[in-house]
């Protein structure tokens, strides 16, 4: 039974929402990825955010390890940092992710685009001038309002550009064959349940028959 659990963990952590693979270069690289909001809330306001850290970023961590994740307590918003050699492709990131949702247009601000600082020093705003070996980088700040955990979701795939992990039809099988498992070892256990309280029953029965007996005994 435990394998059979952890395999189920395991299948979840691998698929469903979260689970995408962030592209190679030369499309920009996500280089950082940070979530604020109220975590001492239970309400429907950080409901998004929440369902984003709990079950999307396990799954976006798992098929992209080297992603550093930050989660802190603060106001409701997602900051992404972007990298790339080419200008142009961070220029195109915010005309590409620019959706609406049932929701309404996002509220993302994009930076302006600067040279990637080296050896501790500032960044600065590029230049016609800057070399062919340069590295840029920007960011967004997405604030976090009524938008429905989905609709963040998509709204990360279209700025990323991720790829869904591609589902494994011999995955799915088992998947479906543990499901079989599970929910015929719980018929069993109601079964078994069941017996077992009608012999409890019997046996109340019983004692109460005899307990009956022995006070007509004694009254006579």
């Amino acid at each position: 039974m435990k394998w059979a659990n952890n395999a189920q963990k395991l299948f979840a952590i691998r698929h469903g929402e979260g689970a995408a693979i962030l592209p190679p270069p030369p499309l920009p690289q996500l280089t950082r990825l940070s979530l604020q909001y109220d975590r001492k809330q239970w309400n429907k306001s950080t409901r998004p955010a929440r369902i984003f850290h709990k079950e999307h970023l396990p799954r976006l961590k798992y098929h992209n390890p080297g992603l550093p994740l930050r989660v802190e307590q603060g106001p409701g918003r997602l900051q992404l940092t972007f990298e790339s050699a080419d200008q142009g492709a961070l220029n195109e990131l915010e005309s590409t992710s620019l959706e609406t949702s049932s929701d309404g247009e996002y509220r993302a601000t994009w930076s302006a685009i600067e040279a990637k600082s080296q050896s501790g020093t500032e960044a600065s705003t590029p230049s016609p001038a800057s070399s062919a070996g340069s590295s840029f980088t920007r960011s967004v700040e997405l604030r976090l309002g009524p938008h429905q955990p989905g609709s963040l979701w998509k709204w990360f795939q279209t700025a990323t550009r991720c790829e869904p992990f591609p589902e494994n039809p011999e995955e799915t099988a088992q998947m479906d064959r543990l499901k079989e498992f599970f929910a015929q070892a719980e018929i069993d256990r109601q079964r078994v349940k069941a017996g077992m309280d009608a012999v409890r029953k019997q046996k109340e029965e019983l004692k109460r028959a005899r307990d009956a007996a022995a006070r007509m005994a004694n009254e006579e």
